[in-house]
This record gives structure tokens, sequence and C-alpha cells, in this order.
């Protein structure tokens, strides 16, 4: 059986946002995994526009005519 289950570290301890259905003394396996910070939606809206002025979706090579981007022949 595998569940996935959100904790928060209180004072060096796991401490689950839900009650588990195990039994005490049972052992399991953990796989810590941080959960991204939450950003506010303007915050997340500028974020995204900074990182999309650094990285242009222009090409720089040569353009394509027309009849070349359609094969015409």
């Amino acid at each position: 059986m595998s569940t996935q289950v959100i904790a928060t570290v209180v004072n060096g301890m796991l401490k689950p946002d839900q009650s588990l259905a195990l039994a005490d003394q049972t052992r399991v396996k953990l796989t810590i995994e941080p959960l991204a910070e939450q950003l506010e939606p303007m915050e997340a809206w500028q974020s995204l526009k900074a990182w999309i002025r650094q990285r242009p979706l222009h090409g720089l090579g040569r353009h394509l005519t027309r009849d070349e981007l359609h094969e015409r022949r």
C-alpha cells in the first residue's frame, strides 16, 4: 500500500496534516520532497513575464517565404 501525505516539520519532527491508518510501531519508508512555495497571482505573473523577457521566442535565422513554408510546387 502506498499513500501520499502532506506533513509539516515541527521541532524536527514530521507532523502529518491528516491521521494515518497505520498501527503503532509500523515501519514505513519516507521520501521527503519540500513543497514549492506558492506565489501570489500578481507575483506569479511578474515572474512569468520576467522569464519570457529572458527567453524571447523570435528566431534569429532567415525567415522562410510563404511558398517555402507550404512547399508549393
